[in-house]
């Protein structure tokens, strides 16, 4: 049975939620969303205020009656860090305590990086972010590769480290910090930044897929992640394929952008800058031929049944290959169509996000901003 303080936690932090994305500005407007008397939730906005979580300022009028005092939230009330990391880098931002980005930092790490390394470095650029921090830290969330389980907060397996495996990543910050920790797969990660600050914020379905050293997605379903009963939702960079370049392997060994980028100019080696690189590419010859078709033709195909399954509204692309820019998009959308007929009453929609390269941090740090409940 849940207990009252646990009802009166969890209410707390629905009116916080709630005022955070601007669904409720208000006492009255507060009440009527959460089905509570106004003189309850009087009650907990004033226990709010005086804790200093919220304040009341200004005047909204709306028709007749009297105005309503406006609520806002105070964002140094405390801030959230988000971690995420994939192959060669690692990535952390804070947010303030209304959800506002304020400070974000990238550093390069080791493609063999060990556990306790990570470990080390995971701490030091939490302990980063804190630095000119207002208020106290109040979470951490953190975004790893692999196959995650978010309720144990354990990564359990993955292909970015040789040990990288069943780690109680969850367990391990909480201890470290000693405040609540969150964590989810990479991909999640990004897909929650753009429910709260992208394209997503205005959909319902959706699909992120990132191109970088591998090949994902991330589903939101009804604007909540696609549940996974064995946690590997997304991870169709596994999938057996065979190109129509002609290799063999897994998805990712052909859609990654590190393997577009060999694909397309032929080198040996990809450079350790893909975006800019990728931005130099973009009005090139390498753009046009075969080889560019081939890489149109897998990204079509591969979308286009995925959007046989999951039917969504779109599919933001994330990583180098946004740089290829929006013709890139079209012309895979235009050639889903004609590689799997049966699209033409579920087209894809693919597009390039509008967020940056910190959006794995940004989402990792709304995963302790979306868990954060009031002491």
């Amino acid at each position: 049975m849940r207990t009252l303080k646990v009802i009166n936690q969890d209410l707390n932090s629905r009116i916080v939620s709630l005022i955070r994305h601007g669904q409720a500005t208000s006492r009255g407007v507060l009440a009527d969303v959460l089905n509570t008397s106004p003189s309850t939730m009087g009650l907990y906005v004033d226990d709010l205020i005086a804790r200093g979580f919220l304040e009341e300022s200004g005047l909204e009028q709306k028709g007749v009656g009297r105005p309503k005092r406006l609520l806002r939230i105070l964002p140094h009330s405390g801030w959230f860090a988000g971690i995420e990391f994939t192959v060669g880098r690692l990535r952390a931002l804070r947010l303030d305590f209304a959800g506002n980005p304020v400070e974000g930092h990238v550093w390069s790490i080791p493609e063999d990086i060990h556990k306790k390394q990570l470990l080390r470095r995971i701490c030091e650029a939490v302990d980063l972010l804190r630095q000119g921090a207002a208020g106290p830290l109040l979470g951490v969330g953190a975004g790893s590769p692999g196959f995650v389980d978010p309720d144990n907060g354990r990564v359990i397996y993955s292909q970015f480290s040789i040990d990288w495996k069943q780690v109680p990543l969850a367990e391990i910050l909480t201890s470290e910090f000693s405040v609540p920790a969150s964590v989810n797969n990479n991909l999640n990660a990004i897909a929650t930044a753009e429910r709260w600050f992208g394209a997503g914020q205005e959909m319902d379905d959706f699909a992120v897929i990132r191109a970088r050293n591998s090949f994902g997605m991330a589903l939101i379903k009804d604007r909540a992640l696609l549940p996974a009963t064995h946690h590997a939702a997304g991870e169709i960079g596994m999938w057996p394929w065979t190109s129509q370049g002609g290799g063999v392997g897994q998805l990712q060994q052909v859609l990654s952008a590190r393997a577009v980028w060999l694909r397309l100019t032929g080198e040996k080696t990809a450079p350790d800058d893909l975006r800019e690189a990728f931005l130099q590419l973009a009005d090139s010859s390498a753009t046009a031929g075969p080889l560019w078709e081939s890489v149109i033709d897998d990204f079509a195909k591969a979308l286009g049944m995925v959007q046989l399954i999951v039917d969504s509204g779109a599919f933001l692309l994330h990583g180098p290959l946004t740089n290829l820019g929006i013709r890139f998009c079209d012309e895979i959308n235009a050639r889903a169509g004609v590689l799997l007929p049966a699209l033409e009453h579920s087209p894809i929609n693919l597009r390039p996000t509008s967020l940056g390269p910190d959006a794995g941090a940004l989402g990792a740090a709304a995963f302790a901003m979306e868990a954060w409940n009031i002491q």
